[in-house]
């Protein structure tokens, strides 16, 4: 069985197929002023919605790709320039928990680790990463076809966002090393200006309102500047 999630990864916002398995995920991702980045991935509760067997076998076969390092956001990243830095299971049984840590060398790497291509190797997230004199800015251009369910289907109520919520949450907040961010469309910042995270509601309507073809970016100001 398969099925279709939101997926919220390194600032990217797309829909694929995935596994039955589920999990809560908060993904930090810190940007440092040379363009270089620290990623962080913290997954727990993870486990398959398939029952008997088949679930074992599933939740199984997820643990080895791990352990093996086939990790598909691992292996982005090593494909990308970038070092896996620490991948390992903070709790083995399900439901699981693990951790994963790894850097991204520069802007390049960052850029190519925060885009996302479609079958047919088309952009459905391109990212660039713009250094100024006393600014860094990091925007992502995200184009889906106007069928997707992003674009296609009515905003969800609240009570189907909660359902969406309690089934599985996922967040992605991006950090900013040695700024104040200034300015920003599709995330929420923090009140300390040093963080955001991925607005993925905001993402939704802006997409629905530009027939599928959106930026959201973030602005931030080097500190002392």
């Amino acid at each position: 069985m398969r099925k279709t999630k939101l997926l919220s990864t390194a600032g990217a916002v797309l829909w694929l197929a995935t596994s039955c398995i589920v999990s809560d995920e908060l993904t930090t991702l810190t940007i440092h002023q040379d363009g270089s980045a620290d990623w962080v991935r913290f997954r727990s509760n993870i486990r398959s919605t398939e029952k008997g067997e088949k679930g074992a076998e599933e939740l199984k076969a997820h643990v080895e790709e791990l352990d093996a390092g086939r990790d598909p956001e691992c292996v982005r990243l090593r494909e990308c320039g970038g070092e896996v830095l620490e991948a390992r299971w903070v709790r083995r049984q399900e439901p699981c928990a693990s951790v994963v840590a790894g850097r991204l060398p520069g802007p390049r790497a960052l850029e190519s680790f925060c885009t996302f291509k479609d079958d047919k190797g088309e952009p459905m997230v391109q990212a660039r990463f713009v250094q100024e004199v006393h600014r860094r800015r990091l925007t992502l251009a995200l184009r889906v076809p106007k069928d997707n369910p992003l674009v296609a289907n009515p905003k969800p109520t609240e009570t189907e966002r909660r359902q969406e919520q309690a089934n599985g949450l996922s967040e992605t907040r991006i950090a900013v090393s040695g700024g104040r961010i200034v300015a920003s469309r599709g995330f929420t910042v923090a009140e300390d200006k040093r963080s955001a995270l991925l607005d993925v509601g905001a993402v939704q309507d802006l997409l629905r309102a530009g027939a599928g073809q959106v930026e959201i970016s973030l602005e931030w100001e080097l500190s002392g500047s």
